[in-house]
């Protein structure tokens, strides 16, 4: 049984008592679940009255520390369970995830953590973070996010082209309902981010398929289908495409780029995926500015809760957009993109930007010995495995999932009556460390071999 020492403390005795416990239980000393002294036996072990310790207990009561159970006493509450159980998502799959497309935890927490800190002693900050604004946002968070995109791509980009979002969705969204109308026509890569595809059918946009193969986004199909469709938009993913994860050579580029300002149509340029540093290019922003929305995310370059993104786009286009965003959500939370930009700002961006490429480094290690002969493009969050036949990527996944492990089948990225390849898509940071990721891959071999 604990008895606290409460002599040579001053200020009310039941609240030295309070302090004196509150000292062991935060140390860790006076583990949770752990039953404090009846009060009686207290009172008499420090010759203090009945009343005195009960105040006491009230006060740690009162501070979160213990919790009463009627008939039984006091006892140190559990605040790590109680954390886990409040903080536990509403719906959560069972067994080894491949299928999220996630950033991998590090030091963001820390850096969190020091962020809000900072904040907290700076009140200027405190009451601008609580304003609300306009679209237009606040003038030194434009100017950070545009100091840290002229020093990531080498190019001369003004403020007034910048435009946040909540994260790459919500700009896809945005530009949709900004710059089309119903029945109006978009083209796309044929296999396609999934949520862009609900997007269009939810706002009742028609999507046209392009054919995309290792190189990225074939240029003469998508002549074709500019000089039959006059498509308003042309949506794709260039760095790292999604889901195959191939990379949009250069000499495509410039023929993607000169085939749109033929047919007159705007380029969505989604570059929300993590890319490696070896393995990024200059955006089709930096070559064709008036014709060209960047999208991007720091969800996939930090950390996926932080809905924070932005747009790069022609100054011509600015009104539309922002009176479309308005529509949908007013402004962008400033005290979010306040921590964007403090993280920008002060290197801790670029520091989670190598501890990730170190950590997939590893995992694409792991890859490699499990499955040496898949080819791969860009080393970045996800891969493409090719099946054998007579597989199909949905019979595929099926059958991985009765077996415990989650992956996206290539079915889920087609678009339209595209024809989705027997293949799919794996997730090398879903998993929570890399012997789970080792025991998923171990799964799919299995699997392979039996079904083939």
């Amino acid at each position: 049984m604990f008895i606290p020492d409460i002599s040579g403390r001053s200020g009310p005795i039941f609240i030295a008592l309070a302090d004196a416990f509150s000292e062991v239980i935060e140390s860790g000393e006076l583990k949770a679940s752990t039953k404090l002294p009846p009060q009686r036996i207290l009172s008499y072990r420090l010759s203090v009255t009945v009343g005195t310790v009960t105040r006491a207990y009230k006060e740690l009561e009162h501070r979160g520390l213990t919790e009463p159970k009627v008939g039984s006493g006091t006892y140190v509450r559990d605040l790590k369970t109680e954390q886990n159980r409040f903080y536990h998502p509403e719906s959560k799959h069972e067994g080894i995830d491949l299928a999220l497309c996630r950033p991998l935890l590090c030091s963001q927490p820390k850096l969190l953590a020091n962020a809000l800190e900072e904040l907290s002693h700076e009140p200027i900050a405190q009451t601008a973070v609580l304003g609300y604004y306009s679209a237009d946002g606040i003038r030194g968070h434009n100017q950070t996010l545009q100091r840290w995109l002229m020093g990531k791509f080498n190019i001369d980009i003004d403020a007034q082209r910048l435009l946040w979002t909540y994260g790459g969705q919500h700009g896809l969204s945005t530009i949709i309902h900004a710059l089309t109308r119903p029945k109006d026509t978009i083209i796309s890569e044929g296999l396609c981010y999934p949520e862009f595809i609900h997007a269009c059918q939810q706002s009742e946009r028609k999507l046209v398929p392009v054919k995309v193969d290792q190189y990225g986004l074939d240029p003469e199909d998508l002549a074709l289908a500019c000089k039959r469709h006059r498509p308003k938009l042309l949506y794709l993913t260039p760095a790292v495409q999604n889901p195959t994860g191939a990379q949009l050579t250069d000499s495509r580029r410039l023929e993607i780029i000169e085939i749109c300002r033929r047919y007159k149509v705007l380029i969505i340029e989604d570059d929300v995926l993590y890319c490696p540093p070896s393995s990024r290019k200059s955006p089709l922003v930096a070559i064709a500015p008036d014709i060209t929305i960047y999208v991007s995310s720091f969800s996939k370059y930090f950390a996926g809760g932080l809905r924070v993104g932005f747009m790069i786009l022609p100054l011509s286009l600015k009104d539309s957009l922002q009176r479309a965003l308005r529509a949908s959500c007013m402004n962008i939370s400033p005290l979010m993109v306040d921590l964007v930009c403090r993280w920008l700002a002060d290197g801790s961006m670029q520091a989670v930007d190598e501890e990730i490429s170190m950590e997939l480094s590893a995992r694409h290690r792991i890859w490699k010995t499990a499955f040496p002969k898949v080819e791969i493009d860009v080393l970045g969050y996800n891969v493409w495995l090719p099946l054998p036949e007579p597989l199909t990527g949905y019979q595929f996944a099926q059958s991985l999932l009765e077996n415990g492990v989650r992956v996206k089948p290539a079915e889920m990225f087609a678009v339209g009556r595209y024809e989705a390849p027997a293949a799919i898509r794996v997730s090398l940071v879903s998993p929570l460390s890399r012997p789970q990721l080792q025991s998923a891959l171990d799964i799919m071999k299995d699997c392979i071999s039996r079904l083939t």
